[in-house]
């Protein structure tokens, strides 16, 4: 397989570039899952551009398209392995490119919540049908036979009964004058032989070897650099500022006052412009700035929990309710009560936020890592009062995102600093930028209640979110979106039952980050779960497959992890087990986690996963997804936090704020259903049940429950 790696450039590729005859298929974006195929080389006419998923020129090479940015998470190889599948084309003689950022000829090519498979898998498939349908009608044509005696196979069709081949590059001429199938024939599952194999990725190489490009990577003729020093204090005001001394550095050109909107907030600041990135830092350095920063000196950490818990009086707003749980509570002789709490966290990718924008009065052109290249688009649409059609958007790979890189903030500033200087201004964060600003994902406090009965069994469970809404941070409404309940796991039976929540506002920011409140919520939720069990005095797993009886997915994969755990097996008096579940994006996720006593040391050592994520196209792919879930699921269980100290982030770069490293990382073992389920997403479905599981299996061999997160390892 072969890979184009380029910047893709709205015109990218054209007619007049094109010699001799081809087959170009693509789709018109008619909703977020519906298209029309059409066939573009048939309507298309020189100078036009195109947008197809599926190229096929006389020579027999075939060219597969992938509309999502890649981060990591293997949409680059997925989306044309799925072509490829219908197509019937080996997948490792093909070439992939990357399409351009067009939201009119693509669709949404936005990646978060773990959508680009689900939302684009019958679409995929369906043009990848279209195009082998017409390849064969012109080789039926050819055979003088009917298309039900044709054959697809590796880029070839046969016929049958005569064993006649002819490649699809000789066919292409004909293929391209047909009019493709908007409902062709779909493969069965069960013939399927390029989804569902573990293929190698082959961005992986160019990540190894450096000839991957990402956004920190590109330059352009007559950039300049650019450092902007912003408030440590979220709501930091520009009083005055001296450059004097930054101009003395040697290649320093512009100091400007400048600002980024992070959820309707101008989040004011100073940057230092400069022919290269050392001298803009130097530059930075050199400034001199007096901030306005109000009394936001005095909130903490522990000042936020205050104002939480004190909230958690409040009888905040209902988002689901059956029976009557006050009254059963209110009689109940066996009640259960706690709180979890669970921190601000920093998205911290290994590429740091950066991004280039050269802001010219034709025209807009952005180059960068983005997970959401259309809403840059808009973005700077609105921004300077110009159409989309004159801006372009270059996206790269990304060397991680999480969630952060679907914001417009460093866009907003760095576009607003082109405006002013003239010249395309490439910014790039600090680490302590990033760990320092933000946006984090959100802190939260979960207040649950429940009780047992004689039986046995959970008669009422009443949870309690308490915590800033990413939807709703502006100065407005007082309640709440369903949002912020994502990972309570509601399909548990449980005849009283309430969920509800409490919306806080703070000057701190926050935004998505990977599963969003699933990591925080079924920390809570699969904790309460398990508190409930031992007061049952049933088995943690067994309680939650009786309360899950009639659901098939969820006990398929609980009666999956237990059997690849060994959970029935007694472990010995040094070894702790604890599970939790969830859903995310569809998937449904059983973990089981073993903790050790070594040395009189509790170590994280084995985890034992168990996946229903539906149609897998590439298993190695799932893999690694769950085993990054993990890890990063650590991470915040037991290694970091984000903490307000004096009205400012307390972590400035990973000696303070800690990430898991190799030597700590326990054995993951991942175990998939065999499913014919709709494909789901895989990117952040293992984490949510991680910190839970953990923390369970530590209360399993200490008897010591963990409700607030980070707790420290050694400590336990």
């Amino acid at each position: 397989m072969k890979t184009t790696t380029n910047l893709p450039r709205r015109d990218f590729i054209k007619l007049s570039a094109i010699s001799g005859a081809f087959l170009a298929v693509g789709f018109v974006p008619l909703g977020e899952k519906e298209s029309k195929i059409v066939n573009l080389s048939k309507t298309a006419t020189p100078g036009n551009e195109l947008n197809p998923f599926v190229f096929i020129g006389t020579d027999g090479k075939v060219v597969l398209y992938n509309h999502r940015p890649e981060m990591g998470q293997g949409t680059f190889q997925a989306i044309p392995m799925i072509i490829a599948e219908e197509l019937e084309v080996d997948i490792n003689d093909i070439e992939i490119r990357q399409s351009p950022a067009d939201e009119h000829k693509y669709g949404d090519q936005m990646v978060v919540g773990s959508r680009s498979i689900r939302n684009n898998f019958n679409n995929m498939r369906k043009m990848g049908a279209a195009a082998r349908e017409m390849l064969m009608q012109a080789a039926a044509k050819r055979f003088h036979s009917d298309v039900s005696e044709c054959e697809a196979k590796n880029g070839y069709i046969t016929h049958v009964s005569s064993g006649r081949k002819i490649s699809y590059g000789v066919l292409v001429r004909d293929a391209s004058e047909l009019e493709p199938s908007n409902s062709p024939a779909l493969k069965d599952p069960s013939q399927f032989s390029v989804i569902g194999k573990s293929v190698p990725r082959m961005d992986i190489p160019l990540k190894t070897n450096g000839e991957a490009k990402f956004g920190i990577d590109h330059q352009v003729e007559g950039m300049l650099y650019a450092s902007v020093e912003r408030s440590p204090f979220f709501a930091g005001r520009v009083i005055d500022y001296f450059g004097e001394k930054a101009l003395q550095v040697p290649g320093v050109k512009y100091i400007f006052k400048t600002s980024r909107d992070v959820w309707g907030k101008k989040r004011e600041a100073v940057a230092v412009l400069a022919n290269s990135y050392w001298a803009a830092v130097k530059g930075r350095k050199a400034l001199e700035i007096m901030w306005h920063n109000g009394d936001l000196k005095n909130w903490t950490t522990e000042e936020i929990w205050i104002d939480y818990y004190k909230a958690s009086k409040e009888e905040g707003t209902t988002f689901e309710e059956k029976g009557d749980f006050e009254n059963i509570f209110d009689k109940s002789a066996n009640k259960i009560e706690a709180y979890y709490e669970t921190p601000y966290q920093a998205h911290a990718p290994m590429e740091p936020m950066n991004a280039m924008v050269s802001v010219t009065e034709d025209k807009i052109e952005f180059w960068g890592s983005t997970q959401n290249p259309n809403g840059i688009r808009s973005h700077l649409a609105e921004k300077f009062g110009m159409h989309p059609d004159k801006i372009i958007i270059n996206y790269t790979f990304m060397g991680g995102g999480f969630g952060r890189r679907s914001l417009m903030d460093v866009v907003d500033e760095v576009a607003d600093l082109s405006a002013q200087a003239g010249v395309p201004v490439k910014v790039i964060w600090t680490r302590e930028d990033d760990i320092g600003q933000g946006p984090f994902r959100a802190c939260s406090l979960n207040h649950l209640r429940g009780s047992i009965n004689a039986e046995g069994n959970a008669e009422c469970l009443d949870h309690k979110i308490i915590c800033q809404d990413i939807r709703n941070q502006s100065g407005y409404g007082k309640s709440p979106s369903s949002g912020i309940t994502g990972g309570v796991i509601t399909e548990y039976e449980i005849p009283n039952f309430r969920l509800n929540g409490v919306l806080r506002k703070h000057h701190i920011p926050i935004t998505y980050w990977r599963s969003v409140y699933h990591s925080t919520n079924c920390f809570a939720h699969e904790s309460f779960i398990d508190e409930m069990a031992h007061e049952a005095g049933k088995d943690p797993l067994d309680f939650r497959l009786v309360m899950l009886k009639n659901h098939y997915r969820y006990s398929q994969v609980l009666k999956l992890v237990a059997e690849k755990s060994d959970w029935y097996k007694t472990p010995d008096e040094n070894t702790g087990r604890g599970v939790a579940i969830v859903e995310r994006s569809g998937s449904f996720v059983a973990l089981v986690a073993e903790v050790k006593r070594i040395e009189g040391k509790i170590v994280p050592y084995k985890f034992t996963v168990a996946i229903d994520c539906g149609i897998v196209i590439n298993p190695d792919t799932v893999v690694a997804q769950s085993e990054g879930c993990v890890v990063m699921g650590l991470t915040a269980a037991y290694k970091s936090a984000i903490t307000i100290e004096e009205g400012r982030v307390a972590q400035t770069n990973f000696d303070k704020f800690k990430l898991m490293e190799l030597y700590e990382t326990p054995q993951v073992n991942v175990h998939i259903v065999q499913s014919n389920e709709a494909p789901e997403g895989v990117g952040e479905a293992a984490l949510p049940p991680t910190a839970p599981a953990l923390t369970n299996a530590i209360f399993s061999l200490t008897g010591k429950r963990i409700r607030r997160l980070p707790f420290k390892l050694d400590e336990v």
